[in-house]
């Protein structure tokens, strides 16, 4: 659940810290006061993008931060999948930084983090459901998710998405080796051509690196023979005078013949000794380095050169090193042959595409059986939560229909062979019609809330947020959603702004956003309200500028009735 937020330089906000309690929270306020704003930040808690004019004007930075806190064991494994760990508390802390020059910063438990990252960690914490968010129920195309979040068959799905992977993937290997006859010939006559330019360089691998060695060193060779030549002669063999060796050797001797008058004179001939040879040596290895006498090295230097020349046009072609170009000489050698072997290799890839797509024909049939199966109780449980939220004469279906190809095999997808639409019926006798054509706005708000609450135990996220739920319904209605609201909040912690007094009177905790004017500033303040300030605030919500004796003796008797009815609903 969300324990804490915090607001810095958000709109009207210019500072606000929230400590949040389990069960079911409203939000209540004049229009502009700023419980949007609250909302918003803790959109951008969860990835969402920052909207227009964000930070506060005169601040050059916005802050948001948050702490979420008993966070249930099937969440901390799917945080942990995607290699975020909560605290030796099981808490998560995200904040997000926002500069004035656009830039964002993202923090979870103090580790810098991606935008995408923050995102699918808040989608696993709080789900934000706004006015607009009822739109999804409009489109067909998310109906079947949400069929499929209601007791979740992950397992056949997952068997499902394997199997209809390696069909797709078969798919693919046979219509890249189908052409035309035409088509064909002409690959193979490009591939032909390919393989036997490269074929005829007969390339080495790293030749063209051996080479330019080479080369550097012929085109240096008066050069390197001449200093080869000084050194061999100067530590070796020098005939117009003494070499290093020899004055090292003439030395040792020296040494060697003194030794028995002065013992210390044996370690440093010993030591010459081993000079001597370490030079002589070195003298050899370096005479070894000086290139072999070539009868022309010219004429080497001209057959070097054009062939690193045809091995650079090579490159031009088929690769940027010669390694590449022997790997795009075996691809090419490989698809011919396939080319060749098309019709035979065809004829194979089409018996294993037919056995896989069988298996994942009988996949999809066993899932589409419990689709079926899952959306008459679906369907029978939302009707129900309708008819609590006053909509008792609506008739609710998941309508599930097998998708056909033109040739009227089944058509399947990387969900199976099934297309969902909701379908309703808002009068007796009526037959369903898409819900799109047929619910208000009021009606799909309820229709989200029955989904919601069908769905509350399948869905697994600790927060979920209502931004005005109410929008479009009053009396008694509201009230029942207020009730509906309280008894999903058992399950999970609820979140609610609302205009209705109805709702805010069904809350646990009730907190009141003011907007206050201090030097010419604009200030959005929260109070945590009491029973009496929750009885005044509910007095305003019902009674507007005027707020009557009368008026505050019927918000009495909302919260009282409210209140008895929880309690009679716990015993």
């Amino acid at each position: 659940m969300l324990a804490s937020l915090h607001i810095e330089n958000i709109a009207v906000i210019k500072k606000l810290d929230i400590d949040f309690s389990k069960g079911f929270t409203v939000f209540t306020g004049e229009t502009g006061a700023g419980k949007s704003m609250i909302l918003g930040a803790l959109g951008l808690i969860i990835g969402s993008k920052v909207f227009r004019d964000v930070i506060r004007s005169g601040e050059s930075c916005a802050m948001v931060s948050a702490m979420f806190c008993d966070i249930d064991k099937k969440t901390l494994d799917e945080l942990e999948k995607i290699g975020i760990k909560a605290d030796e508390d099981n808490a998560v802390y995200i904040q997000r930084n926002i500069s004035s020059d656009g830039k964002n910063a993202y923090r979870i438990n103090g580790r810098a983090v991606s935008q995408s990252l923050q995102r699918k960690v808040g989608e696993l914490l709080v789900n934000i459901h706004g006015q607009h968010d009822n739109q999804i129920l409009l489109d067909p195309k998310n109906h079947l998710s949400i069929l499929d979040s209601f007791q979740l068959y992950e397992k056949p799905l997952l068997e499902y998405k394997a199997a209809y992977s390696e069909m797709c993937e078969i798919k693919r290997q046979r219509d890249k080796l189908v052409l035309d006859e035409h088509e064909k010939q002409q690959r193979l006559d490009m591939l032909s051509f390919q393989i036997n330019d490269i074929e005829s360089a007969s390339l080495v691998s790293n030749e063209d690196t051996e080479l330019e060695n080479e080369l550097k060193i012929l085109k240096n060779l008066k050069q390197l023979s001449k200093q080869i030549t000084t050194v061999y002669r100067a530590l070796l063999k020098n005939e117009k005078g003494m070499s290093a060796t020899k004055l090292v050797e003439i030395a040792q001797n020296s040494l060697s013949e003194i030794s028995d008058v002065l013992p210390e004179c044996e370690e440093y001939s010993a030591k010459l000794l081993d000079i001597q040879y370490e030079l002589e040596g070195i003298a050899k290895s370096v005479y070894l380095l000086l290139p072999h006498a070539e009868e022309d090295p010219e004429r080497r230097i001209v057959q070097i050169e054009d062939r690193l020349d045809l091995i650079r046009k090579l490159k031009r072609k088929y690769g940027s090193t010669v390694d590449e170009i022997i790997a795009f000489y075996n691809r090419a050698r490989d698809e011919a042959k396939k080319l060749e072997l098309s019709d035979k290799i065809i004829a194979e890839l089409d018996k294993k595409y037919e056995i896989a797509r069988e298996k994942a024909e009988a996949l999809a049939l066993k899932i589409s059986e419990k689709r079926l199966e899952k959306a008459k109780a679906l369907s029978q449980k939302i009707c129900h939560e309708l008819s609590f939220l006053d909509m008792n004469k609506v008739r609710f279906d998941a309508l599930v229909t097998k998708k056909k190809e033109a040739n009227s095999t089944l058509a399947l997808s990387e969900t199976g062979c099934d297309e969902v639409e909701f379908m309703i019926s808002t009068s007796p006798g009526e037959p369903p019609r898409p819900l799109a054509k047929i619910a208000s706005g009021g009606e799909l708000s309820r229709i989200m809330l029955a989904i919601k609450c069908v769905l509350s135990d399948a869905e697994g996220t600790g927060t979920v947020v209502f931004d005005e739920i109410d929008s479009g319904v009053s009396g008694k209605t509201a009230q029942k959603i207020g009730i509906k609201l309280h008894e999903l909040a058992k399950n999970m912690q609820v979140l609610c702004v609302t205009h209705s007094a109805q709702v805010a009177s069904a809350a646990d905790n009730h907190f009141k956003i003011v907007k206050d004017i201090e030097a010419g500033r604009a200030y959005t303040k929260l109070e945590h309200l009491d029973n009496d300030g929750r009885v005044y605030e509910i007095a305003r919500i019902m009674g507007g500028v005027n707020i009557t004796d009368a008026v505050i003796r019927s918000a009495k008797e909302l919260l009282e009735y409210t209140n008895k009815a929880d309690k009679i609903e716990n015993e």
